[in-house]
């Protein structure tokens, strides 16, 4: 025994039980080998074709169960198509087959639907194959197709069993399976199993086995007593050494299932056990610090704010103090991270921590998941002191951050919930990620209220419906007339996009712009409007007017690695200058990447295209990067020209875009008055109202009868 104790425990396993099992299965092995020699081919026969008939019989009523749902789900899609006197076509039909088909899966079977012409509808393994036609397939020297289709057609269904590809395996396997024509269609129905997998399926064996079995039982009965009596002293010492390391170490996991983490598993031996202790110890530790730190900034993570939370919302039933717990996410690092990588994000991201952490207080916990910081206090203090607190954060994270040697701006957005009596925090923390939905351009600051999970609602079903419009080309490009303010000569238009919803009618592009970029779809929505604004240019240019068009781009087209040639490929597509697209693009839009935008401008500026800074004087322009950006117009924003006491800004602006060499356009004049005033003052061009709203291009083209001579605009 001694012996035994020096080796370690995989060789004492091996030494015991090993040998001893290995006699005993050497002699269970020549008596079941001596017992098999009885079984005759002809017994084996049999048993295979009951366990073919079994199988047929299960495939059979699967397929015919499925041919059954989906005969009934298109008999109720067509009865309410009829009811709403909607066609249904043969693409629908088909889609519906393989979305239903796709949709009802039952264990590792699959079922396969073609139509009478050999089409594919629906063959999961493969999804690729859908839609191909497939009546060519052969597999030694069998048209597979061909065969299920005249099955079909003769029979409506049946058995069939034919050489295929298992992908289990790769080989080519004779499948067994039956086909179904679903009622109501040209299409059938089929399933099946390959050769290989019968022989897993062994019940009529074990019926044979357990005679063999009875036979040989009292041998194998007298064989493992010897070995019992031989094993007994060698297990007996093993299994109490192992027992008592087992029990340590189950109790280990507990604890830590537990949630206990600060201990450590006390096994000394230098055997396996003692290497398994040392490192359950590390593994513990490390789990430790992953549990409740962030590995990038070293903050305590969710968890263990979480925990933090839950206690001070405990403590805090009796306060009358107030919790305000803060989400601040970054909106542009994910363009940081596209334009420099993910190493200068990460640079960031640690800079913002260390600015973060200067701002609050040090009994305040933060924590950081992802682009979010979390940070929460208790305090009396009103909403508005809160909000001018989270004021004065945003105004220090907002200072631009350096990479390789350009300036970065990021946009940071709070949302901020409130406590209420009996709430969790994971109620706290959701409320304050809802609040950053509702954050806008003119507001980067929202708190929480129960309203915002009714328009939380609207706005999931307005992208839904948004969705919807651009697959169902819902749209329409309005047009706006720009005008010389001293001739009133037409010389461009500005070219908008209008939506008319089917059901609701006109939807504001102030409702569905802002959802679009959220989401992404203005992407689409920009590239449709690109290619259908320069096709009414090359309309009008046909019959003979010049006239200027100008694109609102939106930032994620303008960010877009491809933009550029994307505007000269349009060019080329519809044979049009340069010098006739005018790109409009936002502050916020330009602010975010300096030196992106200054490469793109002037790459746009190499094509001759015309750029104007749209809404000017409402973002963050300096007359340092106006000087940089290779630009033609600024576009005074509508709220000057209506407001009289900014009037003075509006005459600066005019007199900035002049010294600058820079041609100055005014939005929204409604007014002879607020036209007079751009007159006296030299503004370039002018839109609006005044002289008429956006409309239809069979309509706005009267406007340009007299303007057949080309433009100088």
């Amino acid at each position: 025994m001694r012996i035994l104790k020096n080796l370690s425990i995989q060789n004492k396993i091996l030494l015991g039980i090993g040998l001893s099992f290995v006699m005993a299965m050497i002699f269970l092995l020549a008596i079941v080998i001596y017992q098999f020699n009885y079984l005759s081919e002809e017994n084996q026969t049999l048993m295979e074709l009951e366990l073919l008939e079994r199988n047929y019989d299960k495939y059979e009523a699967l397929v015919k169960s499925r041919a059954q749902i989906l005969s009934q789900a298109y008999q109720i899609r067509l009865q309410e198509s009829q009811e709403k006197d909607q066609s249904f076509s043969e693409n629908e039909l088909k889609n519906l087959m393989s979305k239903l088909n796709n949709e009802i899966a039952i264990d590792d079977l699959y079922f396969y639907i073609y139509d009478l012409e050999g089409n594919t509808v629906s063959l999961p393994p493969t999804p690729n194959l859908e839609g191909k036609n497939r009546m060519e397939l052969q597999i030694q020297d069998r048209k597979l197709l061909e065969e299920m289709i005249n099955l079909v057609k003769n029979k409506g269904s049946g058995r069939l069993s034919y050489p295929y590809i298992n992908p289990d395996n790769g080989m080519i396997e004779t499948k067994y399976g039956y086909l179904q024509k679903i009622e109501g269609t040209d299409m059938f129905v089929g399933s099946g199993g390959y050769q290989s997998s019968y022989y897993n399926i062994v019940s009529q064996i074990l019926a044979k086995i357990k005679n063999i079995r009875d036979e040989t039982i009292y041998l194998f009965l007298i064989i493992f007593g010897i070995i019992v009596l031989i094993i007994f002293l060698i297990i007996f010492d093993i299994s109490k050494y192992i027992n008592q390391n087992i029990k340590q170490i189950v109790s280990a996991f507990k604890r830590v299932e537990n949630g206990q983490l600060s201990f450590q598993l006390d096994i000394k031996t230098e055997d396996e056990f003692g290497s398994l202790a040392s490192g359950f110890n590390k593994m513990l530790n490390r789990i430790k610090k992953l549990t409740y730190n962030d590995p990038l900034t070293g903050l305590p993570n969710l968890n263990f704010l979480e925990s933090n939370l839950s206690e001070s919302l405990k403590e805090n039933i009796s306060n009358e103090s107030q919790i305000y717990l803060f989400t601040l996410i970054t909106d542009n690092l994910t363009l940081v991270n596209s334009n420099y990588g993910y190493q200068k994000g990460n640079d960031i991201l640690r800079e913002l921590y260390q600015r973060l952490r200067k701002s609050l207080s040090e009994e305040m916990t933060i924590a950081r998941k992802s682009d979010e910081f979390i940070f929460y206090f208790s305090s009396n203090k009103s909403k508005e002191e809160v909000k001018e607190y989270a004021g004065d954060i945003i105004n220090t994270l907002s200072e631009p951050y350096e990479v390789n040697n350009n300036l970065i701006y990021l946009k940071i957005k709070i949302g901020i919930a409130i406590n209420e009596q009996g709430e969790n925090c994971s109620d706290l923390i959701r409320k304050s990620r809802l609040a950053l939905h509702f954050v806008d351009e003119k507001n980067n600051i929202k708190f929480f209220d129960q309203e915002m999970l009714g328009q939380l609602s609207g706005r999931l079903n307005l992208e839904g419906k948004l969705r919807k419009a651009i697959v169902n080309d819902e749209f329409q490009l309005f047009y706006q007339p720009q005008l010389e303010s001293q001739s009133d000569r037409v010389v461009g238009v500005e070219a908008l996009i209008r939506w008319q919803h089917p059901e609701e009618g006109r939807i504001s592009p102030g409702e569905f712009i802002p959802l679009a970029e959220e989401t992404g779809m203005i992407l689409r929505l920009g590239d449709w409007i690109l290619n259908e604004a320069l096709q009414q240019l090359k309309a009008w240019q046909n019959r003979g007017y010049n006239i200027i068009m100008a694109v609102n781009i939106a930032p994620q087209q303008f960010q877009q690695e491809n933009f550029v040639e994307k505007i000269d490929n349009l060019l080329a597509k519809y044979q049009l200058e340069a010098r006739f697209l005018e790109l409009e693009i936002t502050e916020r839009t330009v602010i975010k990447d300096i030196e992106y935008t200054v490469e793109v401008l002037s790459r746009l500026k190499e094509l001759g295209v015309k750029i104007s800074i749209d809404d000017f004087g409402t973002g963050y322009s300096s007359l340092e990067y106006l000087n940089r950006f290779a630009l033609d117009k600024l576009k005074i924003d509508k709220s000057f020209v209506h407001n009289r006491s900014n009037l003075n800004i509006v005459k600066t602006i005019i007199m900035m875009g002049s010294n600058l060499g820079l041609e100055v356009v005014a939005e929204g004049v409604e007014t002879k008055e607020e036209l007079d005033f751009l007159r006296e003052n030299n503004c370039n061009y002018y839109q609006g109202y005044y002289f008429s709203r956006a409309q239809k291009a069979a309509v706005i083209e009267k406007y340009f009868t007299d303007n057949k001579e080309e433009s100088d605009y």
